[in-house]
């Protein structure tokens, strides 16, 4: 144990590498990784895993080698406390307490609820708007990529693989650059379709590379942070400036001006990057659960919108 607990202290003083994260580089961490899968991964031992296991955890994915890297990390977290140290990362996580086969459990139910939410508007757009008003395809194609997203950062947040971390990430990046071409084509392209279909091919070109680069050449987290940032802030200043153009004219804007400004501020959460509450609650999830009543909030503002828009072109 003093072995250990020298070559512990050695690396918590290091703040970065080039690659992993402090608590996933730890000889203690991989040497408990390693023997862990030596003894439990292979032959009638891990037949005997997989007889024990849940079938709820085999279904989720949850293999020998994963269990292994959770009892591991708990153990070198373990040794970190005991140390004085604090709670290092592991992967680019922090260490969550599982919760059946919720690798996330707080985070995977708050993207669970963002959906749910973007669900119940999502009818309650169709029940209310006619199919003849003049955002209605718009919206409704923005509602489903919506809830596309949230269903691919629930099934993220369960449990982290190459797969599911890249839809999550591919399918945030396109809900901002449709709410891009959904402000587009509000503010230019009932008047102008020609321009907003332009603008659209440009949008899934972008799209196009941007996935083609993360796919086929590296996935570069520094690279899609920097795009998702730019894009990002195309989307809150035109938004932005309709909202303040038109809040006098159009009272349900206060609705879309609440919504960007709330947004960017909620985003901020994500710099408050502590280890998770009871092991559970993260600064990560504290965001996915304020966006709840966000996402209730713009939809009423399209639905609000569309009906609008629809008396306008009747009396037209």
């Amino acid at each position: 144990m003093a072995g250990r607990t020298a070559r512990l202290v050695l690396l918590a003083g290091v703040a970065t590498l080039a690659s992993g994260s402090q608590g996933d580089r730890e000889p203690v961490y991989r040497d408990c990784v390693l023997r862990c899968e030596e003894r439990n991964c292979s032959g009638d031992a891990l037949k005997h895993f997989r007889s024990r296991q849940p079938i709820y955890m085999s279904l989720a994915g949850w293999t020998c080698q994963d269990d292994c890297k959770y009892e591991c990390m708990w153990v070198t977290v373990g040794l970190y406390l005991q140390e004085g140290h604090k709670v290092p990362q592991f992967h680019g996580k922090w260490p969550f307490s599982r919760f059946l086969f919720f690798q996330e459990p707080a985070s995977a139910v708050a993207s669970f609820l963002n959906g749910l939410a973007s669900l119940v508007m999502l009818c309650r757009y169709r029940t209310f708007v006619p199919a003849s008003s003049p955002m209605y395809p718009t919206c409704m194609a923005f509602a489903w990529v919506s809830l596309n997203a949230w269903f691919w950062s629930t099934v993220f947040h369960t449990k982290d693989t190459d797969l599911t971390e890249k839809m999550d990430y591919f399918c945030a990046s396109t809900v901002i650059l449709h709410s891009i071409y959904l402000c587009c084509v509000r503010t230019v392209g009932l008047q102008r379709p020609t321009v907003a279909s332009a603008f659209r091919a440009v949008l899934l070109l972008l799209l196009t590379a941007h996935v083609s680069y993360l796919s086929l050449v590296r996935f570069d987290y520094g690279y899609n942070l920097a795009a998702n940032v730019a894009i990002g802030l195309v989307n809150l200043v035109w938004w932005l400036a309709w909202c303040l153009w038109n809040r006098q004219q159009l009272p349900h804007v206060r609705k879309c001006m609440a919504v960007v400004l709330l947004l960017q501020g909620l985003s901020l959460l994500e710099l408050l990057d502590f280890p998770p509450l009871f092991w559970v609650l993260d600064a990560h999830a504290i965001w996915h659960i304020s966006t709840i009543p966000v996402h209730v909030l713009f939809f009423s503002f399209l639905e609000e919108d569309s009906l609008y828009l629809l008396k306008g072109s009747k009396l037209d």
